[in-house]
């Protein structure tokens, strides 16, 4: 007997006229968003080749000045109805679409008894079927038409994605909103969300990389529910009903952000997400849901050790820094890149691995958070042998970098290199979508990404220095070691971690 699939094929014949035509966003008077790589007074390539001389060297070439303007959100933005708006970037040249629906409001159990279930929520929610579809019959259906929806459920965000032909995308729609209001959470979907869960709890500590992302959390943070670890047990006893009940009201938001890409309609594109959203079960948040705490730091600077019998020991050195929006990100990031960020024009990279050879990958970060407090880290893995000497030549640069400052070379070289990055964040229309779409959630302003140019290139040597002295602090750092104990005398004092303590419960 042939399946019955969900899939309508004459429906979506019927609808192929939404996807016939380009829908590229009015341009704007404000500013030109499209990169301009060729000065203004460029002429004709046939009439350069005509009146330039070839050079001497390939050193000689001649390039024009590199510009690039951000896309600008307004372009894309579109307002669907009262606290849902969106961005929609369109690309006729795949018939393909991405929709994202990110929706605004806080997940998080309120006992302990209650993580295993409810990190199970965002997978059941999409693989247990639901408005009178099988968990099996959804399944196929996608499969049918080589289309995915996925949903997922965080600590500040719910939200689920399409990824479909652009024929498919008006029936993934009506499908989704089935799936996504009434989820049938299938027992046996449950089973393997489960069996999943516990395989990943008996291997969380299978590799040093594993261990130390434990160990940095559990040395860098106060106890918080959001930290919580959930164990096999209480993996394996979670119910239908559990998953059920800690679902209830997840995509119910206020407030609603979308990004959509790929080969639509603007103009028709609204009218339909119109249609899909005016169905939408929309209710406020449930009264039992408590706002999420915020992550604090448990302060507490040091060396702290898994022993653990290997080779190569993996380490990770944290420092609090900011939440962003704040005035020392910027400075930080550029002083960052000339420390340990920018790869073998970084001081690290050259002093720890092309002198010394100690090391393969040695480098530094500075958080990006809107929501917390991140972390500065400067990270690398070494010899066992060799950890002390590692940690030595480490600090000195930072000692030396925020004693003597950049050169000038170096501070030109790490700006022009942050801000050549920026256009690899819009290298699809999806990313540009997503992009703009999540930055909206956090409040950012529509001249994020062009005033990214100007805070990056107004970075002085002296923020270089002043942020290298206050955010990568030794004294002031959590240092975490994976690693045979026994090799690391020279690090003394130092607290060892056991490796069964590294949960948060």
């Amino acid at each position: 007997m042939k399946t019955k699939y969900v899939i309508s094929a004459a429906f979506c014949a019927a609808l192929v006229v939404l996807t016939s035509c380009s829908m590229m966003p009015k341009k704007s008077s404000h500013v030109k968003h499209t990169p301009d790589f060729f000065p203004a007074e460029a002429e004709s390539s046939s009439s350069l080749v005509e009146t330039a001389a070839l050079p001497e060297h390939y050193s000689k070439i001649e390039f024009p000045e590199y510009k690039y303007v951000a896309p600008y959100p307004k372009d894309f933005r579109v307002q669907i109805a009262d606290g849902i708006t969106g961005y929609i970037v369109s690309d006729t040249t795949l018939p393909l679409v991405d929709f994202s629906v990110y929706f605004e409001e806080s997940n998080l159990p309120l006992v302990l008894k209650d993580e295993a279930a409810f990190e199970m929520v965002g997978s059941m929610i999409r693989r247990g079927g639901g408005g009178g579809i099988t968990a099996h019959a959804l399944e196929d259906s996608l499969e049918f038409v080589s289309s995915s929806i996925s949903t997922s459920v965080g600590t500040y965000l719910s939200a689920f994605d399409i990824n479909c032909l652009s024929m498919y995308f008006p029936e993934m729609l009506e499908l989704a909103r089935k799936v996504l209001t009434d989820p049938s959470f299938d027992k046996t979907q449950l089973e393997i969300v489960k069996a999943n869960f516990v395989t990943s709890y008996e291997r969380r500590h299978e590799t040093p990389a594993k261990v130390l992302s434990a160990l940095k959390s559990k040395v860098n943070y106060a106890p918080n529910p959001r930290l919580w670890n959930a164990n096999a047990t209480e993996y394996k006893a979670v119910t239908a009903a559990d998953v059920k009940r800690l679902a209830k009201g997840v995509f119910s938001s206020k407030r609603i952000v979308f990004a959509l890409a790929g080969n639509v309609n603007r103009d028709s594109a609204v009218t339909m997400l119109k249609n899909f959203f005016a169905g939408w079960k929309v209710e406020p948040s449930e009264d039992g849901k408590s706002a999420p705490v915020p992550l604090s730091f448990a302060r507490k600077p040091g060396v702290y050790v898994v022993d653990k019998d290997i080779t190569q020991a993996n380490i990770t050195m944290n420092q609090p820094f900011v939440k962003r929006p704040h005035p020392d990100y910027y400075p930080t990031a550029v002083a960052s890149f000339i420390l340990g960020g920018g790869s073998f024009s970084s001081r690290l990279m050259n002093r720890v691995r092309s002198d010394e050879g100690l090391a393969y990958s040695v480098y530094s970060t500075v958080g990006n958070d809107y929501r917390d407090t991140a972390m500065t880290t400067i990270a690398l893995q070494t010899k066992v042998e060799t950890v002390g000497f590692a940690m030595k030549l480490i600090f000195e640069e930072v000692e030396k970098l925020a004693k003597d400052g950049p050169t000038a070379e170096e501070l030109s070289q790490a700006k022009k290199s942050l801000v050549e990055s920026l256009p690899s964040l819009f290298d699809s229309p999806s990313s540009t979508a997503t992009i703009f779409a999540k930055g909206e959630l956090l409040g950012k302003s529509d001249n994020h990404y062009l005033d990214y140019v100007t805070q990056i290139n107004a970075v002085t040597a002296e923020q270089v220095k002043a942020m290298i002295a206050k955010y990568f602090d030794k004294d002031k750092m959590t240092i975490s070691i994976v690693g045979p104990v026994s090799m690391f005398d020279s690090l003394k004092p130092f607290t060892v971690i056991p490796l069964d303590s590294l949960e948060f419960r």
